[in-house]
């Protein structure tokens, strides 16, 4: 993994308090940088997502004029929106990789954090919108459908198509839990990058759709009864309402500044104390600014010995402590 780390640390000795062991410090380290986001999310991946949503677009569009059927409809639909997605993404992967400067100190990162948001937003209201109107029209006004065989045949070609981009999408994310050692699900829901959450997501969302759009067009013409077509459109709403909704709210906690986990708290606070002239660290906090990008700011305690030069020197191996621990944040 190719990830460019930018860090800022300050620290000035000041005197000795009434706490034991003295002086405290406020110690600020940046680990990662909107550069280092592509290390999680390739433009590739984002790019052949994109492209394969349009080619079913415009194939699940002739299919479903063609049959009639409102489970395809309906997948039309949310393929449509999926090329609204992949747009916002690839948005977010470019925007995110600027480097720091005066007005945004911390980096781009947080682009990909809105423009993920976007896409999750799009996914619900062209994805679900659609399948709950297709599932209202075959229940209430429904089309007799026919054209079975090409029905079957572009289903068989887009589900190839989503387990393709459902495998390039895995790929950056099974690397990065593989260097954490974490658990695939775990990343999925507690990721920094939503970009490749989002699109993993929508990829397992549209092989899912396409099975069970198969399922519903073949009740169809096994029963005749509309039903079939009706239910397969409302689970396909179901399923995109679900990923929606996870999607969403990892979006929303990234946008309003996600703390690390408790437990990675505590490692970083047992690797700052570990550093030589440290005593305590009383107080540690550290959010997600970015794809690969963490701030982690810290009370720290030294000893009364260290004069400046020593206590800007245990800064710097903090945080330099920190970074190598976490290059992938």
């Amino acid at each position: 993994m190719d990830v460019h780390v930018d860090t800022g640390t300050t620290g000035v000795a000041s005197a000795p308090d009434d706490r034991p062991g003295g002086a405290v410090e406020d110690l600020t380290a940046g680990s990662g940088g909107a550069a280092g986001a592509e290390a999680f999310t390739s433009r590739r991946s984002v790019t052949v997502g994109m492209f394969v949503a349009i080619a079913q677009t415009v194939a699940l569009g002739v299919a479903a004029a063609v049959t009639g059927s409102a489970a395809l409809k309906t997948q039309t639909a949310t393929n449509l929106a999926d090329v609204a997605v992949g747009a916002f993404l690839l948005i977010g992967v470019v925007s995110s990789t600027r480097p720091a400067d005066n007005s945004h100190p911390l980096g781009y990162g947080r682009q990909r954090f809105f423009w993920s948001f976007l896409a999750a937003v799009a996914i619900l209201v062209g994805g679900v919108g659609a399948a709950a109107f297709e599932t209202l029209q075959a229940a209430f006004h429904p089309q007799p459908t026919g054209a079975y065989l090409v029905g079957y045949g572009v289903l068989t070609v887009i589900i190839l198509l989503d387990l393709l981009a459902l495998t390039v999408g895995l790929g950056p994310l099974r690397q990065d839990a593989r260097e954490r050692r974490v658990p695939l699900a775990r990343l999925l829901w507690r990721g920094t990058d939503p970009a490749v959450t989002t699109l993993v997501l929508s990829s397992a969302a549209g092989l899912a759709g396409g099975l069970v759009a198969a399922a519903g067009l073949a009740g169809r013409e096994i029963t005749g009864d509309p039903a079939a077509d009706a239910a397969a459109s409302a689970l396909i709403g179901l399923i995109l309402l679900a990923a929606s909704l996870v999607l969403l709210h990892t979006n929303q906690e990234l946008l309003t500044g996600r703390a690390v986990s408790p437990t990675q708290a505590t490692q970083m606070r047992r690797l700052i104390a570990a550093q030589q002239g440290v005593i305590a660290v009383p107080d540690l906090f550290a959010l997600v600014v970015g794809p690969a990008s963490l701030i982690v700011d810290a009370d720290v305690i030294f000893e009364d010995g260290l004069n400046v030069p020593e206590v800007e020197t245990a800064i710097v191996s903090a945080a330099t402590a920190l970074r190598t621990q976490w290059s992938n944040a």
